[in-house]
């Protein structure tokens, strides 16, 4: 049987090893571009040093010739974005733009990006965002992954582009390969220094909230996509929101952590609290398999074994 190519950018980042980690590589022939070292090598696994910038992008797409591509690639960090919008703006827009418009010219049968849930929706406390529901987003992260979410929605109303588009607006993932020093992935950032019994930070009152879902979940989703030839906008959540101080008590509680949190002022485009709907992706026959104690559980074994 003719392997199916998939192209798959920020292969080397948290979400991309998950992926490259789960796809059935007697199935899948799998190609990975990213600037950064792979987290993993994996046998028959294609690595590609390269920006999605990069001016040979449209060669390389050209050479590969993928059935699927998986655009993971981004500038992730919100307090980065409010730092520095311009380089999130020339990583998630002009170089997502520059994969998107190489990909055109080609037939490349589904093109799949993560958005982001989180940061697309704005804040409106007490209200379950779906993804038919205005967008405003409240930080330049948001705002870049929302001008290339337009972009794609344009190419398809006009026809451009032959393939079927998919946008996946997930809110916070969290599990294996998440970088525990970076600014974005609590979870990780938390459990890695509560192992260590160093002091953990909380940006807030720790009152703030979020929707947190378990890679694995995730992954499952964008095979079902992938099988059932889904196109348009999708939220994956895990449907239960979690404040900060809830998500510190139960690493707490699982590691055997007993120091209290430092407390630090919320830092620039952070919102209070977000809650998603995840009514549409549950439609589509996929529902979430983890609960939060199961997926820290999860999380915090992978760090120490790590």
């Amino acid at each position: 049987m003719k392997k199916e190519k998939i192209l798959i950018t920020g292969g080397s980042g948290f979400v991309g090893t998950n992926f490259i980690n789960k796809f059935p590589q007697e199935i899948y022939d799998i190609f990975s571009i990213d600037i950064e070292e792979p987290n993993i090598i994996l046998d028959n696994v294609n690595y590609i040093n390269m920006d999605i910038r990069s001016n040979d992008i449209g060669n390389l797409i050209k050479k590969i010739d993928p059935k699927i591509i998986l655009h993971l690639a981004a500038q992730s960090s919100v307090s980065v974005s409010s730092r520095n919008p311009t380089l999130d703006s020339d990583i998630n827009l002009t170089g997502s733009l520059n994969l998107f418009l190489n990909s055109i010219k080609l037939n490349v049968e589904q093109f799949i990006f993560f958005s982001t849930g989180g940061a697309i929706y704005g804040e409106e406390l007490g209200k379950n965002f779906n993804e038919s529901d205005f967008t405003a987003p409240l930080s330049p992260y948001g705002i870049s992954k929302l001008n290339f979410e337009n972009y794609l929605r344009y190419y398809s109303a006009i026809n451009k582009f032959n393939g079927r588009i998919t946008i996946i607006r997930p809110s916070n993932i969290y599990g294996p390969w998440q970088n525990p020093e970076g600014e974005a992935g609590v979870v990780s950032i938390f459990a890695n220094k509560m192992l260590n019994n160093e002091d953990v930070s909380i940006f807030g009152d720790g009152n703030e909230y979020r929707d947190y879902i378990y890679i694995e979940d995730v992954i499952n989703f964008v095979f079902k996509i992938i099988d059932n030839e889904e196109t348009g906008i999708f939220n994956i959540s895990s449907g239960e929101t979690t404040k900060t101080i809830d998500i510190f008590n139960n690493i707490s509680n699982i590691i055997g952590y007993k120091n209290p949190p430092v407390f630090l002022d919320s830092r620039e485009g952070d919102i209070f609290g977000i809650e998603i709907d995840n009514s549409k992706s549950k439609s589509i026959g996929w529902k979430p398999r983890y609960n939060l104690k199961s997926g820290l559980t999860e999380t915090i074994n992978f760090l120490i074994k790590k």
